[in-house]
């Protein structure tokens, strides 16, 4: 079969956003007189929206005395508003593999939990807001990954079949949604990934580096073994 979309995750895989991401959160946490969290926990919380990692912060102080996640949210939309793109960076060799791939009439999705406001502002300032051909956001549906709907939903507005799809992510939760939906997947290694990607939760393949990346290559194949593209 042909190949005839990618469907890449956002946060993670094509961009490092928990920079962005730690900052925004901080600052909220900071209006309402609670402890400030390290980077390196933010980006065990980054995986299941904007709304997700806020609750994941608000019960990591539990024991104090919080606000509701209702309560918490106008702030940390606005917070994050103003954070992202600000220290967020894209991954080398992204925007090449997105525009190769546009070129050779291979379409391209964002597939992510994040909230649509807040994926189409990160791709404008990072310059990608027109590498996709369609986006798939944490709020496009009632549902988002690791529902396997999303993958079903993109791949019905593109007439694409499960096998000539990839999905291209860097976390348990982005194969679980492929597994579930048919779709053969690789796996970035400097993303967040939210467990561990072995056995049942193991990609098809691993990717170091985008810039030695190219789904199109013959020698890869849509079902490649579990391997690693080398830097």
């Amino acid at each position: 079969m042909t190949l005839k979309c990618v469907l890449f995750d956002l946060d993670g895989t094509l961009l490092d956003s928990a920079p962005d991401i730690a900052d925004a959160l901080n600052s909220t946490l900071a209006r309402h007189a609670l402890p400030q969290v390290p980077e390196p926990t933010v980006r065990g919380w980054i995986g299941d929206g904007a709304q997700a990692l806020l609750a994941r912060a608000l019960a990591h102080h539990a024991a104090l005395r919080t606000p509701t996640l209702a309560q918490a949210w106008p702030g940390f939309a606005l917070d994050y508003a103003q954070h992202c793109g600000r220290r967020s960076s894209v991954h080398a060799g992204v925007p090449a593999l997105l525009a190769g791939l546009r070129e050779a009439g291979v379409a391209c999705v964002l597939l992510t939990n994040k909230e649509t406001a807040f994926a189409h502002k990160l791709l404008v300032a990072h310059g990608l807001a027109q590498a996709f051909d369609m986006i798939v956001a944490g709020d496009t549906l009632p549902v988002k990954k690791p529902d396997p709907t999303v993958v079903r939903y993109a791949l019905a507005a593109l007439d694409a079949q499960p096998c000539e799809a990839l999905l291209v992510g860097d976390s348990v939760l982005d194969v679980r949604t492929a597994r579930a939906a048919g779709v053969p997947v690789w796996a970035v290694q400097h993303g967040y990934p939210g467990g561990v990607l072995e056995g049942a939760d193991a990609p098809d393949g691993f990717i170091e580096a985008f810039t030695h990346f190219n789904p199109l290559a013959p020698e890869l194949g849509l079902h490649a073994p579990r391997t690693a593209i080398a830097a």
